[in-house]
């Protein structure tokens, strides 16, 4: 299941609102019944310059402070950013492994420099590959991208570029690999068991087509390459 299930990477140089288009696509989720676990991770300026995240639950709705650049003796230093102990607990706890039966989504805002170290979330990503897992969505600065997949063996990335990609395309590929997923866990149930939305496995998307809005340029992964029968 691991080798046919995506990994959706969404990228972007810094600052080009990675974390504002993953949550643009969450959005068009939220009333398809999606259960969705992981964390997503708004920033914060400070004189034009990044100077922290908030970490949010995405199972929960819950939030704590991840890191700031304010020194501090309690915390990990990472960069020039100082991970709070409670933040760092509270992403490793919302980033364990999920019951395959009861997630359909899983979420990583970002994965980046220090998990290539092996810090912060290295440890809660090497435990989710590692078990069945449900399609899941990353955010990569693009020059980290190549050594991220390598680094994971991710079999089959589906890049998300945020210039050239459409939300709606991307968000309608994302519920086609949670259709899949959802029919494979069911697979064993009645016939007629709905899927996120109330769609039965065969349904016309429900989103608008993805090529419908997309960009030129949109990579063609992002053309209904997860229609039923493809």
């Amino acid at each position: 299941m691991n080798q046919e299930t995506p990994v959706f990477i969404i990228t972007g140089e810094q600052g080009q609102c990675k974390t504002t288009f993953l949550h643009l696509v969450l959005g068009l989720t939220v009333g398809l019944n999606v259960r969705v676990r992981g964390v997503i991770a708004p920033g914060h300026m400070r004189d034009g310059r990044r100077s922290g995240f908030t970490l949010v639950d995405l199972a929960t709705g819950e939030h704590e402070e991840l890191s700031s650049i304010d020194p501090d003796p309690r915390c990990e230093a990472h960069g020039r950013f100082y991970f709070r102990p409670e933040g760092l607990a509270f992403g490793r706890r919302a980033l364990a492994p999920p019951d395959p039966r009861e997630t359909d989504l899983m979420v990583i805002d970002e994965v980046g420099r220090f998990e290539l170290q092996g810090a912060v979330w290295a440890e809660q990503i090497d435990r989710l590959l590692a078990h069945p897992h449900p399609p899941m969505v990353w955010t990569v600065r693009r020059r980290l991208l190549d050594t991220v997949v390598d680094r994971w063996k991710i079999t089959n990335p589906v890049v998300v570029d945020v210039w050239a990609a459409s939300v709606m395309a991307t968000a309608d590929a994302v519920m086609d690999a949670v259709w899949e997923w959802r029919e494979a866990q069911t697979a064993s149930r009645a016939p007629d068991f709905p899927l996120p939305g109330g769609r039965i496995a065969g349904d016309p998307p429900l989103l608008a087509d993805s090529a419908a809005g997309a960009s030129p340029n949109a990579p063609v992964i992002l053309r209904r390459c997860y229609g039923p029968g493809e």
